[in-house]
């Protein structure tokens, strides 16, 4: 692991010093969670303020999205003439969150829109097949959420059928787009909106607000319409896609965790009553390790309208049959899932592969619907860019997901011309290629992915601040929850420190011995050594936790050494 070595902001040492007192004495917080705060780019009590206490209103505005207003009058145009309106979506969380929030807003209208999800054997994305039979349905308008900016050949067949396209998406765009009706991507390079990085569902929840500000200018909105009910289910897809929760994806997270708990709608009071939840709180591991695998086990392995049906249920007990077989969806996945990670580590080190640079391997016999969730685990597991592959039909479909200092999409993009399809973003992507490319596509893709020594930096753990153990207190710790929500681009905090003595325990667990000799406990994991030297530092992440009543403070260990992982710049 680097050592983090810096200045904590942006300013000097004597900068950051009275910047570190302001916000200690306006907001009456730690010393310690003021560094922590100014580590983090937050370098005024104002600033602070609307981090810790993010508010609605200070969303961005939707107009800033590209072709958002185009879109808003062709939806409105379609309520208006009673046309058949379809909702086409991608069949991860992403997707069937986004799919949730357009059909629970038009049921205020009495619509029942025609629901479209693809199968894992159909692909990603906007197909023909798919098309040609909703123009059959007499299908109008389609709505295309989490996919369709790389559908320049459907869109076009769309409109040949006599279909209007309206996309709301996230993924990368190509140099060509497709000729829709509405493109509305936070990710088009004419874009003005804040935020690049939202999930399908935060640009869906962005279009919706845009749509009712319209309607409600146009007399068209009979009863005030209260979106911010709808931000349990932006919660799950932004969990769910892995984007920063950072700036306007912060704002919708914080307020849907709480929403959720406070007013807990059908889908979630299943969970509770069928003891799928056991914690009465759901917080960021609820979602992202219980909540949202059962909405993506349907898409992986089963009907993805079962996830569908289960989030705009309206009563428990229609939510608790679909809650069934997202379970059922959730055991199946796992053992596929379990026995391909198995089978792809022994090859690994029987054939020396994770050596490499990157990750690239297939097989014909692995099931399509766990591919993303096995390279999400392989790339966990050796800290490289990992794609695997497997044969669907006459092509080889994959799924990648990145490492960083790696941008995922970038690189395929790089080797287009081995590839049938691809698409993606920074951190995931998916291909199509033919039989014959297959090795030709694992070897380019080793000698693109730039993993040199400073993207092997970029890996490693970074700390916030130094501390002495003096400063871990309950009080501090009841601060770091206004952190919250932690995920991607706002982790847990990592605090160097400087122990006296490191003793192994069972399990993974340590005692940690400060040089006050006050005994702490924490965890380690076991490809993790502590040090033979008289001088030990370590990065810890502190977690308040709860036994028998008492309140205590626990270190889990992210890195170990015998020289300091922070050191601040004069």
């Amino acid at each position: 692991m680097s050592r983090h070595s810096g200045k904590q902001g942006t300013g000097t040492g004597s900068d950051v010093s009275k910047a570190i007192r302001v916000i200690t004495a306006d907001l009456g917080v730690p010393e310690l969670f003021a560094r922590i705060l100014i580590s983090r780019g937050i370098e005024t009590a104002d600033d602070a303020r609307v981090f810790l206490k993010p508010k609605l209103e200070d969303l961005s505005d939707p107009f800033l999205l590209p072709d958002i207003q185009k879109g808003v009058d062709r939806l409105i145009d379609g309520l208006t003439k009673k046309e058949t309106i379809c909702l086409y979506g991608d069949y991860d969380a992403d997707g069937v969150t986004s799919l949730a929030l357009m059909a629970n807003f038009l049921k205020h209208f009495s619509i029942n829109p025609v629901i479209y999800i693809p199968t894992r054997q159909e692909g990603y994305g906007l197909h023909k097949e798919a098309i040609k039979n909703l123009s059959e349905k007499a299908v109008t308008l389609l709505i295309s959420l989490d996919c369709g900016s790389s559908n320049i050949e459907e869109v076009g067949y769309a409109k040949d059928c006599g279909i209007d396209t309206v996309i709301v998406d996230h993924h990368e765009m190509g140099q060509i787009v497709p000729q829709a009706n509405a493109l509305i991507n936070p990710k088009r390079k004419d874009s003005r909106f804040p935020t690049r990085d939202l999930a399908a569902c935060g640009v869906t929840f962005f279009f919706l607000l845009a749509l009712r500000r319209t309607m409600h200018r146009k007399g068209l909105l009979k009863e005030p319409m209260n979106l911010k009910k709808e931000l349990d289910i932006v919660t799950i897809g932004t969990i769910g896609d892995m984007v920063p929760l950072t700036g306007d994806n912060r704002i919708m997270v914080r307020h849907g965790m709480e929403t959720m708990n406070k007013h807990p709608r059908a889908w979630l009071k299943a969970m509770h009553k069928n003891k799928t939840i056991t914690k009465s709180i759901v917080d960021e591991f609820t979602l992202g390790f219980i909540i949202v695998p059962r909405i993506n086990a349907a898409g992986r392995v089963s009907e993805p309208k079962n996830a569908f049906n289960f989030l705009v249920s309206e009563d428990e007990q229609a939510a608790t049959s679909c809650l069934k077989s997202l379970e059922n969806a959730n055991r199946h996945r796992q053992n596929i899932e379990e026995q391909i990670v198995r089978e792809i580590v022994n090859d690994l080190k029987k054939d020396h592969l994770a050596e490499k640079n990157s990750i690239v391997v297939y097989n014909e016999k692995w099931h399509v619907g766990v591919l993303g969730i096995v390279a999400q685990k392989l790339a966990e597991m050796y800290k490289k860019p990992s794609i695997v592959i497997t044969k669907l039909d006459n092509a080889w479909k994959g799924s990648g997901r990145g490492a960083k200092g790696v941008d995922l999409f970038e690189t395929i993009t790089s080797l287009s011309s081995l590839l049938l399809k691809y698409g993606g973003h920074k951190h995931a992507c998916g291909i199509s290629l033919a039989e014959e490319s297959l090795c030709s596509f694992a070897d380019a893709f080793e000698k693109s992915v730039r993993y040199n020594e400073a993207a092997q930096e970029r890996q490693e753990i970074l700390c916030d601040t130094e501390a002495e153990f003096e400063e871990l207190t309950t009080e501090f710790m009841n601060y770091i929850g206004q952190l919250s929500p932690f995920g991607v681009g706002n982790p847990r905090p990592n605090i160097s420190v400087n122990p006296a003595h490191i003793a192994p325990l069972k399990y993974g667990r340590v005692k940690i011995t400060d040089k006050n000799k006050r005994t702490w406990y924490g965890y380690m994991q076991p490809d993790k050594s502590i040090p033979r030297s008289d001088t030990l530092y370590c990065v810890v992440s502190p977690v308040l936790r709860e036994e028998m009543g008492e309140q205590f403070i626990n270190l889990n260990i992210k890195e170990i050494g015998e020289t300091p992982f922070f050191q601040l710049s004069e």
